[in-house]
């Protein structure tokens, strides 16, 4: 009988029968202790990755509430400030006016103090989230938070202390009824209103429901705690891009830009020039019930340019300022002239003064932080108050 492979005695056969026996065993350990490693590794990941948006989420709502408190402190010294000197309104800076403005009547809508639920949503909603999470103290913590941000959410809407003192109503009579012809006027009128001086009591209410509501923030350094996130680990996460920018240089920046916007109704335009001045260019669409298709408040500004370290600095003259309020398109009946009037008297006054144009009265350098994306082609720049606005180049421009 033919014999194939090895001739190996009944002992060698046992013995290599053995070794390919551990070396399958082996294998297979191997194989499936690697994959189970694996996995392990990246549901820690996904768990890691889920609690910090979840305290990036918690962060933020924090400071919406910080940036409420701060208002309500602001607003209630400025109003102080402004019964004080009710006599002298026409010598008081245009910015204090309209922060008086702001802290009584309800119109006033600022993003940055609102809360962002889409986090909140998923965290509900996902039994995934409880199956990655799987911790019984961090998932509690959580649910605590956004009971307390729901309360004090509805509190914000409906408890009588949070009223403004100025109803809409009586909002729309002052703002377009044509009874004021300054914002001092506008705030004289405010004066006179009955619920002012009950708001101003309420603000020792609504400074406690604030400061009760930030005493969270122990509970949310407890979840970092519970889930092993250091500071440096969120601040990596909130700050995490994948954008390949270029440091800006003066030769990337020349050229016109126009600033990204969702509609046609406004438009941004900066032109920079080699010889280091720029010209701005801006408008914005307006329309009511009182007229058809929209009144464009148009401005012009220069001045000039260069880059210092990674920020952009503008100097505006603003002896350049020029403001035109251009009604030609529009159509209403009769019986509305004076309402349009009033609406066109609103926008080439000071209460509705473009807010660029406001702030640079008080300091006409601006300094941004500038980021060129790598195509050239885009750009965003960010002021001091971390508000980020986006740019294109202007096609066939370079």
């Amino acid at each position: 009988m033919p014999k194939f492979g090895r001739n190996l005695t009944v002992k060698g056969w046992l013995k290599e029968l053995l070794m390919t026996f551990l070396g399958t065993t082996i294998s297979i350990v191997l194989t499936f202790g690697s994959a189970t490693w694996v996995e392990r590794k990246e549901a820690d990941k996904a768990r890691r990755l889920l609690a910090m948006t979840i305290i990036s989420d918690i962060d933020q709502s924090l400071e919406v509430v910080t940036k409420r408190r701060l208002a309500e402190e602001r607003g209630h010294e400025t109003a102080c400030y402004i019964i004080e000197n009710k006599d002298r309104l026409e010598s008081i800076p245009e910015d204090t006016l309209q922060m008086f403005i702001d802290y009584v009547t309800s119109s006033s809508f600022n993003s940055d103090m609102e809360f962002k639920t889409m986090n909140e949503n998923i965290f509900i909603s996902s039994q995934d989230t409880w199956r990655t999470l799987n911790d019984r103290k961090f998932l509690n913590n959580v649910q605590e938070f956004y009971n307390a941000r729901a309360v004090l959410e509805q509190q914000w809407k409906e408890w009588i202390c949070f009223k403004k003192p100025v109803t809409k109503e009586e909002e729309y009579e002052l703002f377009m009824g044509g009874q004021c012809k300054s914002t001092a006027d506008l705030c004289r009128k405010l004066l006179e209103c009955k619920r002012l001086d009950s708001y101003m009591d309420f603000v020792s209410s609504r400074m406690m429901a604030y400061l009760g509501f930030l005493r969270l923030i122990n509970l949310n350094e407890e979840n970092k705690f519970l889930m092993n996130i250091t500071e440096q680990d969120m601040e990596e996460f909130v700050n995490q891009t994948y954008m390949e920018i270029n440091p800006a240089k003066e030769k990337d920046l020349v050229g016109t830009w126009n600033a990204v916007v969702h509609d046609k109704k406004n438009e941004l335009v900066y032109e920079f020039r080699r010889d280091h001045t720029f010209a701005m260019h801006q408008f914005t669409c307006v329309g009511t019930a009182f007229f058809r298709h929209k009144m464009v408040q148009r401005y012009w500004l220069s001045g000039t340019w260069g880059v210092e370290g990674d920020s952009l600095v503008m100097h505006y003259d603003m002896k350049s300022y020029k403001l035109d309020v251009d009604d030609s398109e529009i159509s209403y009946p009769a019986h509305f002239a004076d309402s349009v009037r009033a609406v066109k008297a609103l926008l080439e006054g000071e209460m509705l003064k473009p807010r660029l144009v406001k702030k640079l009265d008080q300091n006409n350098r601006t300094a941004q932080a500038t980021n060129i994306d790598k195509s050239g082609t885009r750009m965003e720049l960010t002021d001091s108050d971390k508000n980020t606005i986006h740019y294109q180049r202007k096609i066939n421009q370079k």
